[in-house]
């Protein structure tokens, strides 16, 4: 039985960590550690993923495509990551359509978020877009899911789709590599039925306020 634990943010910290993953582009000079991490060697502590996905045919009946993506703090390790499920969540109980995060250690579920759409992909040609969102923060690392958009959906992501990992010796980014991000997308179910799926930018935030592109237009 997987053991899950629900992570729930409180103010102050809310308001910080919801402003560094949700925000635009954000330093952390107005954070609580502003001052100390901007005396030491910049680091990346945020790193943004836009994604694209174009489904042709979508089956809502089988409740198919089914898609899920990874994003992990650090290439050297496939214990911990997070997990995004487009269109399903895979569970003990089943469900379909909408959309499920979580963050992942040793194959248990730490913290996790379904979304309050459950309606199946039935629009063809749908394009359905938004902003993978991953930090670290006093060694924790974060995952959010924002300004995300379909026409089957509409809008969709926000602070209520944050999930946050326990504790680890991860201080920081600098071991994020998306192509890892690319390599770990998993069409379970209707691969058919996916057109294209595109990773439109990659950011790097570094803790002296500047912000590298890592990446532009890659396709699966």
């Amino acid at each position: 039985m997987m053991y899950r634990v629900h992570v729930v943010l409180r103010a102050p910290n809310f308001a910080l960590i919801g402003g560094i993953l949700l925000g635009g582009v954000l330093g952390l000079c107005g954070g609580l550690q502003g001052a100390d991490l901007l005396a030491e060697e910049p680091t990346v502590y945020k790193v943004e993923e836009d994604w694209e996905v174009v489904v042709n045919e979508p089956d809502p009946s089988n409740n198919s495509p089914q898609i899920t993506f990874f994003a992990s703090p650090s290439h050297l390790s496939e214990r911990t990551y997070f997990q995004l499920q487009l269109n399903y969540h895979a569970a003990d109980h089943y469900s379909s359509g909408g959309f499920h995060v979580a963050s992942v250690t040793d194959d248990q579920i730490v913290d996790e978020a379904r979304s309050k759409t459950r309606k199946n992909l039935a629009t063809q040609n749908d394009v359905i877009r938004w902003t993978s969102v991953m930090a670290v923060i006093d060694n924790r690392a974060l995952f959010a899911v924002r300004d995300g958009h379909g026409r089957e959906w509409g809008s969709f992501g926000g602070p209520d789709y944050l999930v946050r990992m326990v504790p680890s010796p991860v201080s920081d980014l600098s071991l994020y590599r998306y192509q890892q991000s690319m390599d770990s997308v998993d069409i379970g179910f209707g691969k058919n039925r996916v057109s294209r799926i595109t990773l439109k930018a990659v950011r790097l935030f570094y803790t002296n306020g500047h912000v590298a592109i890592a990446a532009v237009d890659q396709s699966l």
